[in-house]
């Protein structure tokens, strides 16, 4: 397994060139995503670009509005490396972002608008943004008492005038583009493609939010990597379900835009609304969208013609989909991606590529195959690997766990302003994903759980560890079931062995199933030891981005299982007995 020298995170590949400036030389141009937009504004400048509850933007508006930015931040004198945070859902102003502020060489940081205040505060004060960009809807959480304490915030630009009126000192973004020319050429300004592009914080799940660095140089190979993997092109219809503010919408601005793709944006309102996403798909002729399984869930639990989704390509990742969606979704016509990558890597990282042979398998054969998170990207190449605490390659044997570990032009520089964090997780010139892996004899990994989340139980033969993650696919095969959490937990005497299995899970009809029930189902698709002692059915607590908040739920789940004195009393039909065998 090769290892990367610290010079590739460092730039250290220019010393190779001697005392020739790489800037000068007439064979290179720094990559740089802002690149997609001048030339799709030039080419098409009458293309639709962007389609939204307030009208069309064409590819020459799109870059019109972008430079015009750039321009607006420049005069408020905002310099290269500053930081520029925008607060928004997704809209035109946020595409527009992803372009104009990097164009003067500030670093976009792109914020999740549902964030406390307190956490929004933590963000904005550890980002030291001189400029906050924000959506009206959310111009409240920018209190005079939050703007007195943020010293380092010089200026709030606001969407809407009205708003920004109301604001004292507050700016109206559309004055500031109204008062530009566009004179202004959006790959002007930028010095180096490992310079960072945008910071985009983690979700905090486990503690204080960190900002992730990404670079020009990873955001345009990311991009140029998604339009092969998904196939996206210059008529493609683009319909936007993936939070933006989420890793810089996994690089699908950048992507869509570098294409000239048409990328449709839902009203705020409509984004979880059955109906009138499927007018949209219709209306709009929706070739490509993206999203979380539970958005995914929406197009097979609507009933609708099963041919409307016909040539439809669906990509997901995050929460791992389950077969059975999976197979219900192709019995649609669906076409299906499955990535796997994390804000570290820009988002995608993982495809399941699909093998030519694997369409004359069976079709719930067929979907298990797709349920695993594949191989590298193209653009990741060969800086992927599963590992032993050692650093060695796993046995392609589909059952050994290693630890996914991951280096290349689209890993993360590191962490912004947190040497301890990125030495952490950067050792041995990789990125330590903290996610568990196996490798199947065709090259595949499957994800098996994160390293936090394994959850070790005692046997007749010891200590065995069980992924939480195979316990919620089986759950999920359930037709009932539409999404499961499990977690493990010790309580009271039984702390010291085998801790309690508890299953959260969210269905579709509570009159059509029990807990008693999914029990019995289990029983029948898990071994013993890994069978669920208890079963809630409750409704699962999420990130913005569809991910399941297990944080949250441990605490419910110490509450419930402490009213348990005796976890192996036969008598509580939803208390199964200990597991003491491994069959």
């Amino acid at each position: 397994m090769t290892v990367f020298s610290e010079a590739f995170f460092h730039g250290g590949w220019k010393d190779k060139l001697g005392n020739i400036e790489v800037q000068q030389m007439h064979s290179y141009q720094a990559l740089n995503p802002t690149t997609f937009l001048e030339r799709s504004g030039r080419a098409f400048s009458h293309k639709k670009a962007v389609i939204h509850s307030g009208g069309v933007i064409t590819y020459g508006e799109l870059l019109q509005r972008s430079r015009r930015l750039a321009q607006a931040l420049n005069r408020l004198q905002v310099n290269y490396g500053d930081r520029v945070a925008v607060l928004a859902e997704n809209s035109p102003q946020v595409i527009e972002a992803h372009f104009g502020i990097p164009a003067i060489g500030a670093i976009l940081v792109m914020l999740n608008p549902w964030l406390t205040n307190t956490d929004l505060m933590y963000a904005l004060s550890y980002c030291e943004a001189k400029i906050l960009v924000v959506d009206a809807d959310f111009a409240d959480k920018i209190s005079p008492e939050v703007r007195t304490a943020l010293t380092h915030l010089q200026h709030v630009i606001i969407f809407n005038n009205a708003i920004a009126q109301a604001y004292p000192g507050a700016i109206d973004y559309e004055a500031c583009l109204a008062a530009e020319d566009g004179n202004w050429v959006l790959d002007q300004t930028v010095r180096e493609e490992l310079d960072p592009l945008a910071i985009n914080f983690t979700s905090g799940t486990t503690g204080r939010p960190k900002g992730v660095i990404c670079t020009y140089r990873g955001a345009y190979l990311n991009a140029i990597g998604q339009v092969l993997m998904i196939g996206l092109n210059k008529g493609s219809k683009y319909l936007w379900m993936l939070p933006m503010f989420h890793v810089n919408g996994w690089g699908h601005i950048w992507a869509n835009t570098a294409v000239s793709a048409v990328q449709v944006i839902l009203s705020h309102n409509d984004r979880g609304n059955e109906a009138e996403l499927i007018s949209m798909l219709v209306k709009h002729g929706i070739t490509h969208l993206c999203g979380a399984p539970r958005f995914v869930r929406l197009l097979i639990e609507t009933p609708v013609d099963k041919q409307a989704f016909k040539g439809l390509t669906i990509t997901t990742g995050g929460a791992a989909p389950s077969p059975t969606l999976i197979q219900r979704l192709q019995e649609r016509g669906v076409h299906f991606v499955h990535q796997y990558g994390l804000n570290e890597t820009y988002g995608p990282y993982v495809v399941c590529e699909q093998q030519d042979e694997w369409r004359d398998l069976p079709p719930d054969i067929h979907a298990t195959h797709l349920a695993r998170q594949g191989v590298a990207t193209i653009h990741a190449g060969t800086g992927l690997h599963v590992v032993d605490k050692e650093m060695n390659d796993v046995p392609h044997d589909g059952q050994t766990l290693g630890e996914v570990v991951m280096a290349g032009n689209t890993v993360t520089l590191g962490y912004y302003k947190n040497p301890e964090a990125t030495e952490k997780a950067f050792r041995d010139g990789w990125f330590h994903s903290g996610d568990m892996a196996v490798v199947h004899s065709d090259g595949y990994l499957e994800i098996r759980d994160r390293i936090k989340d394994l959850i070790y139980v005692e046997t007749d033969y010891g200590w065995e560890n069980i992924s939480s993650l195979e316990i919620e696919r089986v759950l999920c095969r359930h037709e009932q079931v539409r999404e499961a959490a499990v977690i493990g937990i010790s309580v009271g005497n039984k702390a010291k062995n085998s801790p309690v299995l508890m299953a959260f899970v969210e269905i579709l009809d509570k009159s059509l199933i029990t807990e008693d029930n999914l029990l019995k189902f289990c029983s029948y698709e898990l071994a013993p030891y890994k069978q669920p002692h208890v079963i809630n059915f409750v409704d699962l607590p999420k990130t913005a981005t569809g991910k399941v908040r297990k944080d949250l739920l441990v605490a419910d789940a110490a509450k419930i299982a402490v009213s348990f004195s005796d976890l192996e009393h036969p008598e509580n039909s939803l208390i199964r007995p200990l597991a003491k065998s491994k069959e």
